[in-house]
């Protein structure tokens, strides 16, 4: 009995990308683009509020009482937030962007698009580059600068800046690292090799 002619490398290719497609949509696909979704919303509000207190001032200020105490340390920040103005408008604009990408990307994957894949690493990538860019500019302005506030508002005396400052080193530390586990398991989940089949499957 005579065999079929074995195929090419290109056929197989094409079979297997049509097998996965048959499979349907990998759950890890859906669920990722949802937190996408939600994680952009809620990076919009919290950039448009850091972007209103960085140019406008805190206006829970405005409900402290009118204390000389308190009118010095209102003073005190203001001017803290002066210094570090360069800063905050870096981080800003890098949190705009890593927002604009995440929402893009997130709006691609439950749209089942094939380039919702390079949107999402994109973003990972993106955001891991803007977390380690404001660990730098925290160690280089922002803690400085509230060890500095800190000691002038206790009048520079006690233990209260070294454990303020001690402790704002772990903090920043700590968060850093918590933040960066999202965009790294959206690489790990999304670049299996099984999901990436997925992807080449889809529409544009």
């Amino acid at each position: 009995m005579e065999q079929p002619p074995p195929l090419t490398p290109q056929e197989m290719a094409a079979a297997q990308g049509s097998g996965y497609h048959q499979l349907g949509q990998p759950q890890s696909v859906k669920i990722l683009g949802i937190f996408h979704l939600i994680l952009g919303a809620y990076g919009l509000a919290t950039t448009a509020i850091g972007t209103y207190v960085a140019f406008a001032g805190n206006p829970f200020l405005g409900l402290m009482p009118k204390t000389p105490e308190m009118a010095a340390q209102a003073q005190i920040q203001a001017e803290m937030q002066e210094k570090v103005m360069p800063a905050t408008i870096i981080g800003l604009v890098m949190a705009l962007i890593i927002t604009a990408l995440i929402i893009v990307a997130g709006i691609k994957l439950l749209k089942k698009r094939r380039d919702g894949l390079k949107w999402s690493n994109m973003y990972a990538w993106t955001s891991l580059a803007g977390k380690a860019v404001s660990l730098v500019l925290a160690f280089a302005y922002t803690i400085p600068m509230m060890k500095e506030m800190t000691s002038a508002m206790s009048g520079g005396a006690g233990a209260m800046p070294v454990a303020f400052g001690s402790m704002m080193v772990v903090t920043t530390v700590l968060s850093v690292v918590v933040m960066c586990s999202y965009p790294i398991l959206c690489l790990i989940l999304l670049n299996r090799p099984a999901t990436k089949q997925w992807f080449a499957a889809q529409p544009e």
